[in-house]
């Protein structure tokens, strides 16, 4: 067996590793993702691959984000024939984006396209955990990272099953800010252990961040939330929240019920829409997932829905009635004000006794709502402002003083929400020196900084990412068995080359500290393969890579370390 990294290196976006086994006849891709913000997208996006698309036999999807996700559609029109092997969670969210991506990149994706994807689920049960075969002593393993509603780590295992021969790589996904003991997101569960294997290789996405203690804390984030809405309603003003279809909309979504449930009286005279038509969808889509649970030998739990949920009502997740309890909180989001069907929770805390559906029906138009004195939240679409519903919020509603944007996750610095972001400090009268304008593509119209008077605020807490500390409790876990690496060689992706970097330093930091002899590799674009097999991915010495990665940030060091050799000689 062999690996091929053919993206993202030094890069965040177009996920794509090529595997094979010449012998044997294996040829799969684990992810096909588009690139995204990235200056060579165009051409990674239409690119002829370095593979004949006929002859990879299936893709392991790890999970539907479009960096992940985007380019299966043509790679079946280029000539991929074979299965998509995924979670069932996945495969509707990718099927829902891919559809709604139609009218706006028609050369990656049509009717026939998606229609033709041969989407495979494994029935084994558990369906996380289990060691579901593809071919003659070839397997894959499915585990939760923590990041989105179906999202995992990929494990493939080669060899025959409990021999010395059989060898195993695994692949992070994305991995989640969700360690067990340590649950942050509103919606989703902890990352599952990865396992002992020969091999992995991981993201690094945020492999130089170490968020503090309070950016991690649900409550505070939650409470900034409520400070936003309590402005909003005492300017009589508009709260403008824009969000990622996918898990970010739902989190705030699911916060945003929390408070009006904490203090129902308070926030009657609000009104809270979700204008976000691909966001409804996914959510409707999606509904019935959150209800499935695992099981062990000791205990069955909810698949994807975590702990936070259950903390807040005042609920335990491992009372069958509370489990519905929860279950039926969370897919009230995707409700409107005042449904007849509407019941209530039964049990758990006051917040759960007062928690109801809180989002109006039919939201009114930018102009309406500028014209109105009503206070009111917005949740829209897209989550870095460029497109879709949140172009026509922004541009209608950034002039008014009684308007706030908050934004909920990182956005580039070309991105609209960027651009916010930079002018976020700035006083009025140094704003209106500005002569810098904000403009949207799709829509035939453009603010000028100079006349923003919106509010602009980060709110932290909501990325589904993990930091430094987060891929390291991946990476080198606290097994019941004591601390065990995820492989005897790392290979980081999936970040720019400084998170690459900070990311191995940190590894071979905490490996040493725990006595664990690693390799970790950058791989390259010239890289190659690599063999799975053979003796070329052996360990290094970790103090060795150690020296070399502090030489290479403090180059100073050579002439000292020469000085001092010549003194002595």
């Amino acid at each position: 067996m062999e690996v091929n990294f053919i993206g993202p290196l030094g890069k965040v976006t177009g996920s794509c590793t090529w595997m094979r086994d010449q012998k044997k006849g294996w040829s799969f891709l684990i992810d096909c993702g588009m690139q995204q913000g990235e200056v060579t997208a165009d051409e990674w996006n239409h690119q002829t691959w370095p593979f004949e698309p006929s002859e990879i036999k299936f893709i392991v999807l790890t999970h539907a984000h479009m960096d992940h996700s985007g380019l299966i559609p043509s790679l079946y029109d280029s000539g991929f024939n074979g299965k998509v092997y995924c979670t069932e969670e996945t495969a509707a969210i990718a099927d829902t984006q891919y559809r709604n991506s139609i009218h706006l990149n028609p050369d990656l994706f049509n009717q026939k396209n998606i229609d033709g994807i041969k989407w495979c689920h494994f029935k084994k049960e558990p369906i996380l955990g289990s060691y579901h075969p593809v071919d003659n002593d070839l397997f894959i393993q499915f585990l939760r990272t923590g990041h989105i509603l179906g999202a995992v780590s990929v494990g493939i295992f080669w060899g025959p099953p409990r021999s010395p021969e059989q060898r195993s790589i695994v692949f992070s996904g994305d991995i989640g800010p969700q360690s067990e003991e340590h649950e942050a997101l509103p919606t989703i569960r902890h990352f599952m252990n990865p396992g002992k294997h020969n091999y992995a290789v991981m993201e690094s996405t945020y492999g130089s961040t170490n968020r503090t203690s309070t950016e991690k804390d649900p409550g505070t984030r939650r409470a900034h939330l409520k400070s936003l809405v309590d402005r909003t309603m005492s300017n009589q003003g508009t709260l403008i929240i824009p969000a990622f279809a996918l898990g970010r909309s739902q989190d705030i979504l699911f916060d945003l019920h929390a408070i009006a449930a904490e203090e129902p009286d308070q926030y009657e005279r609000i009104d809270f829409y979700y204008d976000f038509p691909l966001g409804k969808e996914i959510i409707d889509r999606t509904a019935p997932f959150w209800s499935k649970t695992e099981s062990n030998l000791k205990k069955t739990r909810p698949l994807w829905l975590g702990k936070q949920i259950f903390k807040l009502l005042g609920l335990t997740n491992n009372d069958p009635e509370h489990l519905q309890q929860a279950i039926k909180a969370m897919l009230s989001i995707s409700l409107h004000q005042d449904d007849p069907d509407w019941a209530g929770l039964e049990g758990g805390n006051k917040i759960a006794e007062n928690w109801k559906p809180i989002v109006a029906n039919n939201p009114p138009s930018p102009d309406e709502v500028a014209s109105s004195n009503r206070p009111t939240v917005i949740i829209t679409g897209s989550g870095n402002g460029d497109a879709g519903k949140a172009s026509s919020w922004l541009s209608n509603l950034l002039t008014k003083d009684t308007t706030t944007v908050a934004v909920t996750g990182y956005c580039g610095s070309k991105t609209v929400c960027g651009k916010l972001l930079s002018i976020k400090s700035l006083s009025i009268p140094n704003r209106r020196m500005s002569e810098n304008i904000i403009e949207w593509s799709n829509i035939d119209r453009s603010v000028a900084v100079a006349d923003i008077r919106a509010s602009i605020e980060e709110i932290k807490g909501y990325s589904a990412h993990g930091d430094q500390e987060d891929l390291l409790n991946w990476a080198l876990r606290n097994a019941i068995d004591g601390y065990l690496p995820a492989g005897d060689t790392f290979f980081l992706q999936h970040g720019d080359n400084h998170n690459r970097n900070s990311l191995r330093t940190a590894l071979y930091k905490k490996a040493q500290e725990l006595g664990f002899n690693i390799d970790v590799q950058l791989p390259e674009a010239t890289t190659g393969w690599i063999s799975l097999e053979s003796s070329e991915s052996a360990h290094r010495d970790a103090d060795f890579e150690l020296i070399m990665e502090m030489l290479h940030q403090r180059p100073e060091l050579k002439g000292m370390i020469r000085e001092k050799e010549e003194s002595q000689s």
